[in-house]
């Protein structure tokens, strides 16, 4: 089986499907912005720093990766945080497609999915799925990894 990118902060959401992940034997390559304070020691996983302030290092960080997962946590009482998720957000979307990914599942709150999804259905060169993390969010994005 090919490594798994899973990409976005560290978070709840984030290690909910890292973990499922990871239970269903996969490979992954868990690319945060903070790896040090990724506490999960795995024989199929990897632990990358990834900028997101740099779309060409996003772009390398996702190279040679078929399917990537991003995976983002909403909370919506702090706004900045919520606007820089976002940007985030895009700025990895245009670098999986720099990179050639066939395939980009997104997590997220229901509080971004309009945003998330308006900009996925601009997109045509990528096979794409938004699964919301309501429900058990990790079983399904889980179950895209094929």
């Amino acid at each position: 089986m090919k490594e798994i990118a899973l990409i976005g902060e560290n978070c709840q959401v984030y290690a909910t499907v890292l973990g499922k992940l990871l239970e269903r034997g996969n490979s992954v390559n868990a690319m945060v912005d903070y790896p040090e304070r990724l506490m999960i020691e795995n024989s199929q996983l990897t632990v990358s720093r990834v900028d997101f302030y740099h779309e060409e290092a996003m772009q390398k960080s996702m190279t040679g990766y078929d399917t990537v997962i991003l995976a983002y946590d909403d909370n919506l009482t702090d706004h900045e945080h919520n606007n820089e998720t976002l940007n985030h957000f895009s700025a990895a979307v245009t670098a999986a497609r720099q990179a050639g990914v066939k395939k980009l599942i997104v997590v997220g709150g229901m509080q971004s999915e309009a945003f998330f999804v308006t900009l996925l259905n601009r997109i045509d060169d990528i096979d794409w799925k938004f699964i919301s993390t309501e429900g058990d969010f990790a079983t399904k994005t889980a179950d895209e990894v094929k």
